[in-house]
């Protein structure tokens, strides 16, 4: 087994076998092993490496990385390996948080989409979970959650025809709601809840394109608008 040390990247060296980057070590732990540039290691030094330093420093690499938040298999893999840790180190590490449940791809859909409804686009959110690598099915199955979710706290079925309106209503307040917290923060010091935003037309125009560019339906716009007493 041939070694290969890459150039130091901050405080840690790229450390590669037979070609394949394993992870990073520091040079104190390249001194302890004895590696050298070129030079061979024999299989159970590579397993020690392996087993007692690289992998179990990915293990706490990747489990800080979802105490701070909620992160999808394709996102700990892209943060793996922007930390220097080769494929078979990473996907290690990530089979083990795994075992412990601790990545869960509803559970981070639910919250991203909970974190961003007041002020995106379903479209919007949907590209950006998509992004993330979570399935148009997980992505479907947290809106249907939510949506029950809300739907038996608001008791809006009694409010509307049937479920199906319920949901729809629901669905359309939501956008609403977004589009109108957009079209505020855009306004900013324009903004007036007493008479009029003075804006001009190409004012108008942008804001209106900049509202559609995130997604939002034109019906949702109008009566934004409206609410806000910006003359569409």
């Amino acid at each position: 087994m041939i070694i290969k040390l890459g150039e130091r990247q901050g405080k840690k060296i790229p450390f590669c076998v037979n070609g394949e980057l394993i992870g990073p070590l520091y040079p104190g732990e390249v001194n302890s092993y004895s590696l050298e540039d070129e030079g061979e290691i024999s299989e159970s030094v590579y397993e020690r490496i392996l087993s007692e330093t690289i992998l179990p420093r990915a293990k706490r690499y990747t489990m800080n990385l979802l105490i701070k938040s909620d992160k999808t298999e394709t996102e700990l893999k892209r943060k793996l390996k922007q930390a220097g840790y080769g494929n078979e180190v990473s996907n290690a590490a990530i089979e083990y948080v795994r075992s412990y449940h601790y990545i869960d791809e509803l559970r981070t859909a639910e919250s991203y989409i909970r974190s961003k409804m007041d002020y995106s686009s379903e479209k919007e959110i949907r590209f950006k979970l998509s992004e993330k690598g979570v399935s148009d099915d997980t992505i479907d199955l947290a809106y249907d959650q939510i949506i029950e979710e809300m739907n038996a706290l608001e008791n809006a079925d009694e409010s509307a025809g049937d479920d199906n309106d319920g949901l729809r209503a629901y669905s359309e307040n939501t956008e609403l709601k977004a589009v109108v917290n957009f079209v505020r923060k855009k306004l900013g010091s324009k903004f007036d809840t007493s008479e009029n935003a003075e804006l001009s037309y190409e004012e108008k125009q942008k804001l209106m394109a900049a509202a559609f560019r995130k997604g939002f339906r034109q019906e949702s716009i109008r009566r934004a608008f409206a609410i806000l007493n910006v003359d569409s």
